[in-house]
């Protein structure tokens, strides 16, 4: 075979095999970026099952879902009063597909409890907040006590012998029931629970005397007299309670007291994720059969942007800081 030849050959296969590598490469080109969301959304719940945090979260999720087109799936991860799982929350990847179902108590009355919080507010992106949860302090129906006056009429007379149920250190039910007693001089002993669908249960069944229920959670306890409504920390006396007093009208006017319900992000996020995840919580709680859904089980609706949302954990932070100080005089 002459030269010639063998340098035709050679060229033709050369130039087959860049054809072939030119088809391999077009063919492997990365895909186009996907469009967010392209998948579901996890939701983070930083609670029990059955409490008022873990109830928002189930009542907004369809609201949420509706407003990205994707699945929101939810995921319980209680602990340490709510640090565990929103630690989980500050460190998964900033993608807005896992976010987490906050709380105000964890950004203000946790940090001044002495429970380690492994995070800043500053790890997060806020998306919003959507929802209020007041809380009633309660007895059995079958206890003997009818008014808040009767039971620190008791505790004067019986120091010691009455015990309260409470969430845990660095809980809205804690500080609740410390600012009661330091307030009124009240020698009562502490029992915890888990969260407040256990420690409702307890206060219900006797094993505990008295304890601050979050309003969702015993709304229907109230309504069927299974337990007494003494006094809540609503900023107004409650319509389906309207016998009952507020802390306020008893001379306690602390600020962070009530449970906000809100929505957060890891700190990093694209601003198109971040907006879409914005706009979707905005959306969702909006939504009137999402409000008229959550008020019918003792939820108030309240949608605050994400500035509003930040401004009033600051300003709760410093009222329990106060707070806090007063009850260690």
């Amino acid at each position: 075979m002459g030269v010639d030849v063998v340098r035709r050959l050679a060229v033709k296969q050369l130039v087959a095999l860049c054809a072939a590598l030119a088809a391999m490469a077009a063919g492997t080109e990365a895909p186009a970026q996907e469009q967010y969301p392209a998948r579901p959304v996890q939701v983070i719940v930083p609670a029990t099952a059955g409490g008022p945090v873990d109830t928002a979260a189930r009542m907004i999720a369809p609201a949420l879902s509706a407003a990205l087109g994707q699945s929101v799936v939810l995921l319980n991860r209680p602990g340490a009063s709510g640090t565990l799982g929103m630690h989980d929350v500050a460190a998964a990847e900033p993608n807005g597909y896992t976010i987490g179902q906050g709380v105000n108590s964890i950004f203000t009355i946790t940090r001044i409890s002495g429970t380690t919080v492994p995070f800043t507010l500053d790890d997060f992106n806020l998306l919003g907040n959507y929802a209020t949860d007041v809380s009633v302090l309660a007895v059995s129906a079958e206890a003997p006590w009818q008014t808040f006056d009767d039971i620190v009429a008791y505790v004067h007379g019986n120091p010691g012998k009455l015990n309260y149920a409470s969430a845990g250190v660095g809980t809205v039910s804690s500080l609740s029931m410390q600012a009661l007693a330091h307030h009124f001089k009240l020698d009562m002993v502490a029992v915890p629970f888990p969260g407040g669908a256990q420690l409702t249960t307890a206060i219900l069944g006797r094993q505990v005397d008295i304890g601050m229920v979050p309003y969702t959670t015993g709304a229907a306890m109230f309504e069927a007299k299974k337990l007494r409504a003494l006094v809540t920390t609503a900023p107004q006396r409650l319509p389906k309670l309207p016998g009952v007093p507020t802390l306020a009208e008893k001379g306690i006017t602390a600020n962070g007291l009530n449970l906000i319900m809100g929505l957060y992000a890891p700190r990093r996020l694209a601003d198109d994720v971040r907006g879409k995840l914005v706009d979707a919580v905005a959306k969702a709680a909006k939504n009137p059969a999402f409000v008229a859904k959550i008020e019918e089980i003792g939820l108030f609706g309240q949608y605050e942007d994400p500035a509003k949302a930040r401004a009033r954990l600051e300003t709760e932070y410093n009222d329990v800081v106060t707070l806090n100080r007063e009850l260690q005089n």
